[in-house]
């Protein structure tokens, strides 16, 4: 298995070579979605930050922010797109350019990185919240309209807006592993569930009842076991789901609960994935408390 490096770009052709990797991580007929070479340059020359892995001379991921503005006018870091080539998946360079944005954007004095990714995509929800440590507080139904990559085309564009306090003891010991997410069972005594699901078809689960009137302190969203999977099965079913999620975070992230961590376990030979809610003030959650030890 090679090895990688992170770096800034050097040659400008190289902005070019960042397109053919969104193309191939979020499966795009053509760079119509892709973020252009001229912009990325632009990005990456006036305070963003633009890093890659290169494996070999050749670009195999990259992860790209920018800074942005609050209404109150503070200062943050939006970071808009991270993406690896398929074929070097799970080797960790993901996560490597994340903590090297984490690096770059400290050094610019910031506390806080904010992105927007699908809640339903629960190998992202497993990176964001248990790899990283980010919270979420916000839901936004349709954010980008009509996607048109293999990923999302024909769903429900809802995504979550995700907080990546880097400062935070919580961050901290995330990315060092001193706090590790909690298993299901650590969880499943303590919280209340918002959905009842039942199984359609082998591992496929559909949503019977929601519960939007709950007022226990941890609750626990469960999203699709994969909801590629349950695309190419139903998209009728995939966009269901997101509905009635939907109606759950928003209702609950109106009444001050925040999404915490994220589990995932095989029950009964098939993958179960949930949020966890807690209706907890954020400073305490920042400082690394949980609430099931």
């Amino acid at each position: 298995m090679s090895s990688w490096i992170i770096r800034r770009v050097k040659d400008p052709s190289k902005y070019w070579e960042i397109m053919d990797v969104m193309k191939d991580a979020w499966g795009m007929d053509d760079y119509t979605e892709a973020v252009p070479a001229h912009l990325l340059k632009a990005i990456d020359d006036n305070g963003g930050v633009l890093r890659v892995a290169e494996v070999n001379g050749r670009i195999v991921g990259f992860v790209l922010g920018f800074p942005a503005l609050k209404p109150n006018g503070s200062l943050y870091h939006y970071s808009h797109m991270v993406g690896v080539r398929r074929a070097y998946r799970g080797r960790g360079i993901a996560l490597a350019l994340k903590l090297a944005q984490r690096e770059a954007v400290l050094a610019q004095g910031l506390d806080l990185i904010e992105w927007t990714y699908d809640p339903a995509q629960g190998l992202n929800a497993k990176f964001n919240f248990a790899k990283l440590g980010v919270v979420c507080r916000r839901y936004y139904p349709n954010y980008y309209g009509e996607m048109r990559d293999s990923i999302n085309r024909g769903m429900i564009s809802d995504r979550f807006k995700v907080e990546w306090w880097i400062k935070s003891e919580r961050v901290k010991k995330r990315v060092n592993g001193e706090l590790s997410p909690p298993s299901l069972e650590d969880v499943r005594g303590i919280a209340d569930s918002v959905f009842e699901t039942v199984v359609v078809d082998s591992c496929i689960r559909r949503i019977e009842k929601v519960k939007l009137d709950l007022d226990s302190e941890v609750l626990l969203v469960e999203i699709p076991g994969d909801i590629n999977e349950m695309k190419r099965y139903s998209l009728d079913l995939a966009n269901e789901w997101k509905l009635k999620l939907r109606s759950a975070f928003q209702e609950y992230f109106s009444r001050g609960y925040v999404a915490m961590e994220f589990v995932s376990a095989k029950v009964d030979g098939c993958r179960r994935n949930f949020y966890v809610l807690w209706k907890s003030p954020l400073d305490k959650i920042l400082r690394g408390e949980v609430p099931w030890k």
